[in-house]
């Protein structure tokens, strides 16, 4: 099972979609898209809004994938948060004038299935791509 640690960095993320994308090349276009519309979202929400627990966020990325079907795994030390039914949290000062999540949206509705577990060493998101997962929205 292929594993990467993701530097607390937005300009670390291309490099970690580019890693998954050689672990995934066998899906088909719309999953990969997909996948790396989730991939992207989560990652760069982590990297902007995480809240490290102990110093460190430690996200990792893992990827299970065969030729039709992928599975990803995002781990990190930051402190609690299920996307899969969490609101996006309120905005304050001047970025309460901006509009906010739809990394959100954009996941619950790419991912073919979604779970999230929390525990006290980290969390962890598992989305899941093709094998009758449901498609990419077209457009």
């Amino acid at each position: 099972m292929p594993r990467r640690a993701v530097e607390d960095d937005l300009r670390d993320v291309g490099a970690a979609i580019a890693w998954t994308g050689e672990w995934t090349a066998a899906l088909a276009e719309d999953d990969r898209f997909a996948l790396e519309v989730c991939v992207e979202e989560a990652l760069a929400n982590l990297i902007t809004h995480g809240r490290a627990l102990n110093g460190e966020k430690a996200i990792a990325l893992t990827v299970v994938a065969d030729d039709d079907r992928a599975v990803i795994e995002i781990t990190d030390g930051c402190a609690p948060f299920d996307l899969t039914v969490a609101a996006p949290p309120p905005r304050e000062g001047a970025d309460a004038l901006l509009e906010g999540g739809r990394g959100l949206k954009l996941i619950r509705s790419f991912a073919g299935d979604l779970a999230y577990e929390s525990e006290p060493g980290g969390n962890r998101l598992t989305m899941r791509f093709g094998g009758g997962a449901k498609p990419a929205p077209e457009g």
